[in-house]
């Protein structure tokens, strides 16, 4: 996870945000929870630091997960520079 400066926002002046990097877990290992169970504690560690927004990139694989802990899709442009 990463926590970067932000500008803040009126409905969000915390000038924190936090971004969920390469949540992975080995083939032989899922659907036992464990995925769920780290995010969980991620989300908690932000709550614990006053954090009000979270984001994330999914994979089609994760995103079943995600959606559950109540995340939500958002509109993201990108462009490569190299």
């Amino acid at each position: 996870m990463l926590i970067s400066a932000w500008p803040g926002q009126p409905q969000d002046p915390q000038p924190r945000r936090a971004t969920i990097l390469n949540v992975y877990t080995e083939r032989d290992r899922r659907r036992r929870g464990i995925a769920r169970k780290l995010m969980e504690h991620i989300l908690e560690f932000c709550r614990s630091e006053g954090l009000a927004q979270v984001s994330l990139h999914a994979s089609d694989d994760g995103r079943p997960l995600y959606e559950d802990l109540g995340f939500r899709p958002s509109n993201e442009m990108r462009l490569r520079l190299r």
